[in-house]
């Protein structure tokens, strides 16, 4: 159902808003990377997000990495944000984690207000992989 969604996959794609406010916001494209790690194939979804750590600086990883064990929201308890295989894992683990007490995913409570991970430049960061993902569901 998720692959199947090609009007969602363009709105995050082209950076469109999902939810009338004018822009796509952290969260709803954390929602969206969640479903995508979920719903993905283990291989796509490595390759996926190898080439999305490999476009990020060293500190970009490392403030990732230390939101990630930082947020009792995830489940992640170590991360080495200079190897990208153990970033793909501990981003991973947090999405496909059960929902918190408010129904959020780990992920999307990690990047809500006030999260770990609620760093201007980690958003935006977050909205681009959406938009990787998206455009690349759509071109499939």
């Amino acid at each position: 159902m998720f692959f199947e969604n090609n009007d969602l996959h363009a709105k995050m794609a082209s950076a469109q808003d999902t939810d009338g406010d004018g822009k796509v916001s952290p969260q709803e494209a954390a929602a969206y990377v969640q479903q995508y790690l979920q719903n993905a194939s283990p291989e796509d979804r490595t390759r996926m997000m190898h080439d999305y750590f490999g476009q990020l600086s060293p500190d970009q990883k490392s403030a990732i990495g230390t939101a990630l064990v930082q947020s009792p929201a995830t489940p992640v308890t170590s991360v080495d944000p200079n190897n990208d295989h153990d970033l793909v894992d501990a981003y991973t683990k947090s999405a496909q984690a059960p929902a918190t007490a408010n129904g959020q995913s780990p992920l999307e409570a990690a990047f809500a207000q006030g999260g770990m991970l609620s760093s201007p430049l980690v958003k935006a960061g977050l909205v681009g992989l959406a938009g990787i993902i998206g455009s690349r569901l759509l071109r499939h």
